[in-house]
């Protein structure tokens, strides 16, 4: 499998759970019986009303861009990157600073 077909199907999996988590909670309601399945309608009940599906789907994608990002910061490593100045330019700066000092 190529590197960038493998990295599109790990970073669709956070999403596909998400739009997952969308479709099976109302689901679960109508499956899973008793006080369970009460709590399953009604968080259903709530995702899918006209205001409430707007705030869902912010969350969730939101969550998805958070799960996506900290995947992608997993597998590129630290982003932090260790600056080497060349000697001459150390020393300028050096000067300039102890210059500015006397001033």
């Amino acid at each position: 499998m190529k590197e960038n077909t493998r990295s599109v199907i790990i970073y669709l999996i956070p999403v596909l759970m998400i739009l997952g988590m969308l479709v099976f909670i109302p689901l679960l309601g109508k499956v899973v019986p008793g006080f369970l399945g009460e709590v399953f309608a009604k968080i259903g009940g709530i995702m899918w009303t006209p205001f409430g599906l707007e705030g869902s789907m912010a969350f969730l994608g939101l969550l998805a861009v958070f799960a996506v990002n900290a995947i992608r910061r997993k597998k590129e490593g630290d982003e932090f990157v260790s600056m080497e100045i060349p000697e001459h330019l150390a020393l300028y700066t050096k000067g300039t600073h102890q210059n500015a000092k006397d001033s």
